[in-house]
């Protein structure tokens, strides 16, 4: 989608006193600034790499994260709660970019685990503790993996770095165990479990 303008590309062309926009399949649409900005904010949420690493589609992320998104100076900005820009972690200084904003939101979401796919080496690494509210055992390559902030919380969550096939609680007899139980089994531990007839309750 883009803003229909006069042949030498300095004046915008206006219908009914709105400007004209020619989607991207060809047609014209009379569209005003704010729904400009809702469409094409919309397109930023459906053509980003973020969105691979999430289990909603992209209309209800948007719908979560737009209005952390505002133009300001003529560029694409995104805020945090408290109306603050959101900055580059990898260039120190300057503002992020829409992927990097949208990462760093989802990222402090407080339920960002109902946002990440359940697994997956695109979603960034999370504390086995953060997410079950208590500490677990993972490997050190997973650990060295993950952010500063992440290791600290783990950390300080009682998380514990080691072997995880060795330090991880062996498999339950066949029968019925809590998710939280069946998520603190090591990978050969709950696919021991499972295959011999073990089922997973809430």
């Amino acid at each position: 989608m883009k803003i229909k303008t006069t042949p030498d590309g300095k004046h915008a062309i206006l219908k009914n006193g709105v400007p004209l926009y020619v989607m991207d399949d060809g047609t014209e649409r009379e569209i005003d600034g704010a729904a400009a900005f809702k469409l094409a904010l919309s397109k930023h949420f459906e053509a980003s790499p973020v969105m691979s690493r999430l289990k909603l589609p992209a209309d209800i992320i948007a719908a979560s994260f737009g209005s952390h998104f505002d133009i300001q100076g003529g560029k694409l900005v995104a805020l945090d709660k408290h109306g603050i820009k959101e900055y580059s972690s990898s260039r120190p200084g300057e503002v992020a970019t829409f992927d990097e904003a949208l990462g760093q939101l989802i990222d402090r979401y407080p339920n960002k685990s109902m946002l990440l796919k359940e697994s997956g080496t695109q979603a960034p690494v999370q504390a086995p503790g953060q997410q079950q509210g208590k500490g677990g055992t993972i490997t050190r390559d997973s650990f060295d993996a993950m952010s500063p902030a992440a290791r600290a919380t783990y950390i300080t969550g009682g998380g514990r770095v080691g072997d995880v096939a060795s330090s991880a609680p062996s498999a339950p007899p066949s029968g019925s165990v809590t998710r939280a139980a069946f998520d603190a089994l090591g990978p050969q531990e709950r696919a021991k479990y499972i295959t011999g007839g073990g089922k997973v309750t809430d």
